[in-house]
C-alpha cells in the first residue's frame, strides 16, 4: 500500500514550516526544517512495509499544480499531511482536491490546530476523512494498518473521522509514547537534504529530537496540544547512535536540537554532552533553551561538546506581561543568561514576543530598547497570536479579541488582538521597528557577517532587504 506523507504547499508558495507547535513562514534569518515528524512516521510505516513518499513541498519547491499532477500519476491509498493555523484553509481543501483525483484515497490531517478543532475541520472539508489528535506518528501508524486490513476505525486511539453517513466520531485519545526509544531513527533517506541549510553558516543539518513534553505553563504557546505536560526523553546511548548513523551515511554532522526546553533538565544535558565529548564526536549543533534553566557548568558543557548558538525564549522586557504570560522568568534572568552564554563562548539569539496581554505602546518601546541592549548575535521579533490549542486562544475568544478575524491572518508577522491599551496595528508597526533598530547598526552588522559562511550570504542579503523594504 503507498503512503503519501505532505509539507503541503502554502498560499503563494510561500516557505513554510509546519512542526508541533512551529506554525510559521520562515522568518528573516530562519531556514525551512528538515520535517522530523513526517520522517519518524516514515521510519515506522516503513517498518510495517508501507510503500512510503515524503513531498515537502516548501524546500522542494512544490506547487499546487505540481503536487496535483504527482497525485494523480500516482495510486496512494493514503495521503497524511501537516497542518498549521495560518494555512489551514488552504490546507484542508487539499482533501477535496486529492478526493477530486481519486475517491478512494483516505485523506489524514494532524497539527496542533486541527487536534483542537477537530470537529470544525471535518465539518468544513467535505473530502476529509480523518484528523489525528496530539502527537501523530504512532497514530497514524495504526490507521494505516487499519485501512488495510479493513477493520474498524473506532477501535483507533487519538482520531476523529466521519463515517459512511457522514457522522463525526472522536474516539478516545491515545497516551502519549512514554518510550521514545521505541521510535526508528527518522527516515531521512526519503528527502533531499540538501534542501535544509543552516542560516547564515549555510552548511546543511538535520534535526534531533530528544525530548518531547513542555510543564512550564506559558499561555501564548501550543506545545502542550502537541506533546503533552510530561517531560520524556531518549535515552542517552539511543541519540549517541542516531548522531552516528546520520553522520555516517548521510555526511551530515550539524544538528538541531528540537525539543520545547531542551535544558529544562540539567542533569539530562550534562550526561548529553559529555557522551558527545567522550566518543569524540565532531559535530556542532544549536538549541533552544529558557533564561531560567542554565547555568555557567552547563554552558561551558555544551560548548565544549560542539553547541555553537543557543535560543533564549526572552519574549519582553515588561515584567507584567511576563507575569500574565505564565513565563515564570525575569527580566533580571533574561540579561544574566544571555551574559553566561556569551562567557561561555556561545552565539546567543534571543526571541520576543511584541502585544502580549499587559503590553502597551511604552512597553513595545522599552522591549525594543532591552534586544538592544542585550548585545545578542541574533534577534528574532514575533507579534503574540492566539493560536487555538494554546490558553491565550481561549481568553482571546471570550474577551472578544477575535472576533471575525480569519485564520490565515494568524501568523507571527502579523498582530491579530486589539489589546485595550494596544491595537494590533500598532504592534504590527513595533515589530518592523524591531527589526530595523536591531540590525541597522554597524556593530551588528559585524556580528552577524562573522558568522556567515559563503552558502549563507544569500540568506543575509534577502533578510537585510526585507528589513530595509519594512523601514519604508
Amino acid at each position: 500500500m503507498k503512503i503519501l506523507l505532505l509539507n503541503p504547499p502554502a498560499p503563494q508558495d510561500k516557505s513554510f514550516i509546519r512542526e508541533g507547535r512551529c506554525n510559521q513562514e520562515a522568518g528573516v534569518w530562519s531556514t525551512l526544517w528538515p520535517p522530523v515528524t513526517l520522517a519518524t512516521a516514515g521510519a515506522i510505516l516503513e517498518d510495517k512495509n508501507f510503500v512510503v513518499t515524503i513531498l515537502d513541498c516548501p524546500a522542494q519547491g512544490i506547487t499546487l499544480q505540481s503536487l496535483l499532477l504527482k497525485i494523480k500519476n500516482n495510486n496512494y491509498a493514503i495521503i497524511a499531511w501537516a497542518t498549521a493555523t495560518p494555512t489551514i484553509k488552504s490546507d484542508l481543501k487539499l482533501a477535496d482536491d486529492f478526493k477530486h483525483i481519486n475517491p478512494e484515497t483516505k485523506t489524514v490531517v494532524f497539527g496542533t490546530h486541527v487536534t483542537v478543532l477537530a470537529d470544525k475541520c471535518l465539518t468544513e472539508s467535505p473530502g476529509l476523512d480523518f484528523v489525528i489528535r496530539n502527537e501523530p506518528e504512532v497514530t497514524l501508524s495504526y490507521l494505516a494498518s487499519c485501512i488495510e486490513t479493513g477493520g474498524k476505525f473506532k477501535d483507533i486511539e487519538g482520531i476523529s473521522f466521519k463515517d459512511e453517513n457522514g457522522r463525526i466520531h472522536h474516539n478516545n485519545r491515545r497516551p502519549f509514547l512514554p518510550d521514545l526509544d521505541c521510535l526508528p531513527f527518522p527516515a531521512w533517506h526519503l528527502l533531499d537534504l540538501n534542501k535544509y541549510r543552516l542560516p547564515l553558516v549555510g552548511k546543511k543539518f538535520l534535526i534531533l529530537s530528544p525530548i518531547r513534553g513542555c510543564p512550564f505553563p506559558c499561555t501564548f504557546c501550543t506545545a502542550k496540544t502537541y506533546y503533552g505536560k510530561k517531560i520524556r526523553k531518549k535515552s542517552i546511548g539511543r541519540l549517541m547512535e542516531e548522531i552516528e548513523y546520520i553522520s555516517e551515511r548521510f555526511g551530515i554532522n550539524q544538528f538541531f536540537i528540537w525539543a520545547d526546553t531542551f535544558t529544562a533538565q540539567k542533569t539530562y544535558v550534562m550526561q548529553f554532552c559529555q557522551a558527545i565529548i567522550d566518543r569524540k564526536l565532531n559535530i556542532g549543533w544549536t538549541c533552544n533553551s529558557r533564561v531560567d534553566t542554565v547555568d555557567p557548568e552547563v554552558l561551558n558543557k555544551m560548548s565544549k561538546s560542539g553547541c555553537w548558538m543557543i535560543s533564549f525564549g526572552m519574549e519582553s522586557s515588561n515584567q507584567k506581561a511576563l507575569d500574565i504570560a505564565q513565563k515564570k522568568i525575569t527580566v533580571k534572568q533574561s540579561y544574566q543568561s544571555s551574559k553566561m552564554a556569551m562567557e561561555a563562548g556561545l552565539k546567543v539569539a534571543g526571541h520576543f514576543v511584541l502585544g502580549l496581554p499587559g503590553d502597551n505602546e511604552e512597553a513595545l518601546k522599552e522591549t525594543i530598547k532591552f534586544a538592544d541592549k542585550l548585545d545578542l548575535d541574533i534577534a528574532q521579533f514575533y507579534c503574540a497570536v492566539p493560536f487555538p490549542g494554546s490558553p491565550l486562544y481561549n481568553w482571546a475568544l471570550n474577551n472578544g479579541m477575535i472576533d471575525n478575524v480569519e485564520f490565515e491572518l494568524f501568523s507571527q508577522n502579523n498582530a491579530v488582538m486589539n489589546l485595550p491599551d494596544l491595537p494590533a496595528s500598532l504592534v504590527n508597526s513595533y515589530k518592523k521597528k524591531a527589526f530595523y533598530k536591531f540590525y541597522m547598526k554597524p556593530n551588528r552588522l559585524f556580528k552577524l557577517l562573522i558568522m556567515v559562511r559563503f552558502g549563507g550570504l544569500k540568506n543575509v542579503f534577502k533578510g537585510l532587504f526585507q528589513i530595509f523594504k519594512w523601514s519604508g
